[in-house]
């Protein structure tokens, strides 16, 4: 085949897979949707519809079903019946997308007056700047010391000397030094994924908080949280060690986290389906606390956000947000367990 002729295969295949990637994302909305316990008969029928236009589409319904775990309540239009008596049912708890209500109930009264919350939020906020400034002043040091960086909420794609390309992760930074014997990364901030170059004469070790994460050519990404780091494989094999106890295998689809002084550990939290869903511009949460939620949702805003009721953390959130409109996730609160939020210049508060 000429070099025209593979470009134009190439070509061809790139917009595959973005179609795809439209299929992917039409897909968990339809699904979130019928999750929302407000679906229709009609909307129950009308998914049926998208779903068999093509095996495409229906590749893309299983997949979005297996990620969110809606097979039996969305499989087909004819099962609408039970499924919306299950999500009628007041023990049944739906989450939110994009504003949707996430939860069967209506809003309480809030216990605390606005005047002491904003009394709170005003000390909140003088606590955010002195933690959320201490943070970002380290954050912004490693950047500027950093030979690749990202800012808070920016996303970048870099291709390295030796044609490893990496994905830059909101709040990210890392340098490279390759030498004769290895290729070494030393990720200092943030999150990055790697698709390693194949050279099986240089190891690819990614170094981060006193351990490594060593491949040949493989697909990994490497996170930074707090005083954990975090290593999930998509593709290939990697090994994790950080000079305590045994090094740990990882296959695709397996994670292991370490601590500095701790042996690293098998994680069981890996979805592979949501896994670096940030490089599509979306967070993925499949039945995930709150408090965690909101832990996400701050890596990518510059002002801090509490959660001021601590019976609120524990409320469990399955939904499809866009990055850029991470608003949407904090306004659905106000329809769906009583909470209210705050606004503050320095602070949201969810009270």
């Amino acid at each position: 085949m000429t070099a025209g002729g593979l470009g134009q295969q190439q070509a061809m295949l790139n917009a595959y897979d973005d179609d795809m990637i439209a299929l992917s994302d039409q897909a968990i909305e339809w699904l979130v949707r019928l999750h929302s316990g407000d679906a229709t008969p009609a909307e129950y029928a009308a998914f049926d519809a998208w779903r068999s236009q093509s095996d495409d589409h229906q590749r893309a319904a299983v997949d979005a079903e297996t990620l969110l775990g809606a097979v039996d309540e969305t499989n087909v239009a004819k099962n609408w019946a039970g499924a919306r008596a299950k999500f009628a049912s007041p023990n049944h708890l739906a989450m939110p997308s994009r504003g949707r209500r996430p939860v069967n109930s209506r809003p309480r009264a809030a216990i605390a007056t606005r005047r002491t919350v904003i009394a709170m939020a005003s000390l909140c906020a003088v606590l955010a700047l002195m933690i959320v400034g201490g943070i970002q002043g380290t954050g912004i040091l490693d950047r500027w010391n950093a030979d690749y960086s990202t800012g808070i909420g920016q996303f970048e794609t870099v291709t390295l000397p030796d044609g490893t390309v990496a994905h830059m992760n909101t709040a990210s930074a890392f340098s490279v030094d390759y030498s004769d014997d290895v290729r070494r990364i030393d990720l200092t901030a943030g999150e990055v994924i790697f698709e390693v170059a194949k050279d099986a004469e240089h190891p690819f070790i990614v170094s981060v908080l006193g351990g490594e994460a060593m491949a040949v050519g493989t697909v990994y990404g490497v996170r930074i949280d707090g005083d954990h780091t975090r290593v999930t494989v998509q593709e290939g094999i990697v090994e994790v060690s950080n000079g305590t106890g045994k090094a740990v295998r990882l296959l695709a689809g397996e994670r292991a986290s370490y601590q500095v002084g701790m042996p690293p550990v098998l994680g069981n939290d890996i979805n592979l389906a949501t896994y670096g869903s940030w490089q599509r511009g979306k967070l993925i949460f499949n039945r995930l606390s709150l408090g965690d939620v909101i832990d996400e949702v701050q890596r990518y805003q510059t002002s801090s956000i509490i959660i001021a009721r601590d019976r609120l953390r524990d409320l469990k959130v399955t939904g499809v947000f866009d990055i850029a409109e991470l608003d949407d996730l904090l306004a659905s609160l106000t329809q769906t367990t009583g909470a209210s939020v705050l606004n503050l210049p320095l602070v949201t508060v969810i009270y």
